[in-house]
């Protein structure tokens, strides 16, 4: 029997004769475990990985609460967006549950109507504060007058574009290139715009026992999602918005938290306890 070796070179990689086209050139390796995407790699004009649900992890603790009122969620909402949201309820899990109920279709049905995801988010977060008051004021329940949650929510567009909108004090961060880049800021009485637009509208702010300044001495954030009885006191639920352009060799991961953990663990070691991490679910429970 005769062996027939064909000559390989990089002109000829099968060996066939036939010239080398772009399809048998070379491979690339891209060194992202995910597929691209193809039309939003043309449309960005780089390859841009396709980001799944799986890559995704989720943890929540109860503390020392006699119930846990914080809420989480994430969804496909298009081909195009991916949701991920944090909802830190006060005054009882009512706010918080009906943002957590409601916002992702709010969002859903906003986006073919919108192009802008800041403006999308805004508007998404007024509706979802006044629909709430509505269900509340129907309600025979009073207590859903003073139960308020914080919202922080992101979209993620084409792999690239993410836009954050948040009110309250739960955060969200990005880790680029191992160090945390804050894309919120807390609404808090200590943020000068925000304690003057209290006071403009007749509130006042008092320390507690912890010397922790609140909302006429009750609230300690100065936006928020539901809080009612604190809306006449210029507490409002206009999130404050962040548009941000991913680069997939820098950015390696979006993490949102509530108070309870950036109350124990600054932005740097978030970052450096996610990066010691296999997987987002190892990540999220090693974070709590």
């Amino acid at each position: 029997n005769k062996v027939m070796k064909a000559r390989c070179s990089r002109f000829d990689p099968d060996g066939s004769g036939q010239p080398a086209t772009w399809d048998n050139f070379g491979i690339w390796d891209n060194r992202i475990d995910e597929p691209i995407l193809l039309p939003p790699s043309i449309k960005y004009g780089k390859p841009i990985p396709k980001i799944s649900l799986e890559n995704v992890g989720c943890a929540s603790l109860i503390g020392k609460r006699k119930e846990n009122e914080d809420r989480f969620g994430f969804a496909q909402l298009t081909e195009e967006v991916l949701y991920f949201a944090v909802y830190d309820g006060h005054g009882g899990p009512a706010a918080a549950d009906f943002c957590h109920t409601h916002m992702e279709k709010c969002v859903m049905d906003l986006l073919p109507r919108e192009k802008d995801l800041e403006t999308v988010l805004t508007l998404a977060f007024l509706e979802i504060d006044k629909a709430f008051a509505s269900y509340a004021h129907l309600s025979a329940d009073a207590s859903l007058l003073t139960s308020g949650t914080t919202a922080t929510v992101a979209l993620l567009r084409d792999g690239v574009e993410l836009v954050v909108a948040s009110v309250g004090d739960s955060r969200a961060l990005l880790c680029r290139k191992g160090k945390p880049m804050k894309l919120t800021t807390d609404h808090t009485p200590e943020r000068k715009d925000e304690k003057e637009r209290i006071k403009k509208f007749g509130g006042f702010v008092a320390w507690n026992s912890l010397g922790q300044p609140h909302v006429n001495g009750r609230l300690a954030m100065t936006r928020s999602i539901g809080d009612l009885d604190l809306k006449a006191s210029g507490v409002i639920a206009e999130p404050e918005t962040t548009r941000i352009k991913l680069y997939h060799a820098d950015d390696s991961f979006l993490v949102l938290t509530t108070d309870g953990i950036n109350f124990m663990v600054n932005s740097q070691e978030i970052c450096d306890f996610v990066n010691q991490c296999h997987d987002p679910k190892e990540a999220a429970h090693s974070v709590t």
